[in-house]
């Protein structure tokens, strides 16, 4: 990860996360919503105007935010690393992140730097620099089954955002809430968010791997820090097969209370399960007091859940989709049609 960074929150969840993390971390923030009564936290803030529309569709919420795609580029220019927070079971989750992912990709990075012909020119303009110099990474939840109707939008979402990102860590509600069925919705977000909140704060302390990565979540309130490993490797399991996993980081939450003998033994337990070296790093992270929890970062190097979500997709390759470089979206079109009795 290089600096400058930006945190980018997209959405009601997206702009909690984002503007939370980004006081802990220090590093600027930026808010994409269609709510005008989302709370910001004072950084600056894109809203989305949907004109006369109390409820758009994600399609409507993409088609109107066109209108601040101006906007935004300035907002993000000068950054090296974006990191991207949004709500796949959200409407302007939906919507929204795969919007930004793909204008942030096509954004040029400036660079004060210029060369020696420029300079002899007298010319004061910043060159553009390759637009890979942007690196790109989303962090998005996905929705719970019994969200029928997004489960689609979420898959076609994901699928979008994964193209444009350099990096996706998903965390899926679905699977925290099939492992703990006795946990409210409301406490599955309060832990799922915390699990975002304790992943990005540490990533400055670790090495972040690219691609696909599956982000699971393990209770807090476990008897032993074993016995939430166990959580997440649950979690894990009902994502992606065992053998996709290319590579996993463990994030001990409240390391600093847990004995050497017991972190010896939940290196040993997980390493026994993936049953080949591909577990690169244990992160002790100092939290708040509190419990200790575990949670998995696991590298993706296959097919997982997500991809049955659009299951056209198994059928017709993108690149046999004629309009699949361009994201669906609804224009208002009025037409002026006379009658010709």
């Amino acid at each position: 990860m290089r600096k400058p960074v930006l945190i980018l929150g997209v959405g009601g969840l997206g702009s909690r996360l984002a503007s939370k993390i980004a006081e802990e971390l220090g590093c600027d923030c930026l808010i994409v919503t269609d709510d005008e009564r989302c709370d910001t936290g004072g950084y600056p803030t894109v809203l989305i105007n949907t004109e006369s529309w109390i409820n758009p569709s994600g399609r409507k919420l993409r088609f109107y935010a066109q209108a601040s795609v101006d906007r935004i580029r300035s907002l993000v220019a000068g950054y090296h690393t974006i990191l991207i927070i949004g709500n796949l079971a959200g409407k302007a989750g939906i919507a929204l992140c795969p919007t930004i992912c793909n204008l942030i990709r096509k954004q040029p990075v400036v660079s004060n730097q210029m060369s020696e012909d420029t300079i002899s020119a007298s010319h004061s303009r910043p060159q553009s620099i390759p637009r890979n110099e942007i690196d790109i990474i989303a962090f998005v939840i996905m929705p719970f089954k019994f969200e029928k109707s997004r489960i689609f939008d979420a898959g076609i979402s994901l699928r979008r955002i994964r193209e444009s990102s350099g990096a996706v860590v998903v965390i899926d509600n679905d699977a925290f809430l099939d492992n703990n069925p006795d946990l409210t919705i409301s406490q599955c977000y309060d832990l799922t968010n915390q699990a975002i909140f304790d992943t990005i704060s540490s990533f400055y302390q670790t090495e972040f791997n690219a691609d696909l990565n599956l982000l699971s979540v393990g209770r807090p309130d476990r008897d032993s820090v074993s016995a939430s490993a166990m959580d997440s490797l649950a979690m894990l399991l009902d994502n992606a097969d065992i053998e996709s996993v290319r590579r996993t980081l463990v994030y001990v939450m409240g390391g600093d209370r847990i004995s050497v003998g017991a972190m010896n033994g939940l290196v040993n337990t997980v390493q026994s399960i993936f049953k080949k070296d591909n577990l690169s790093d244990v992160n002790l992270m100092m939290s708040n007091p509190g419990h200790v929890n575990v949670h998995l970062l696991s590298s993706i190097i296959s097919r997982t859940k997500f991809d049955s979500y659009d299951p056209l997709s198994e059928i017709i390759p993108s690149r046999n989709n004629l309009d699949w470089d361009e994201l669906d979206c609804s224009p208002e079109i009025s037409l002026d049609i006379r009658n010709a009795e």
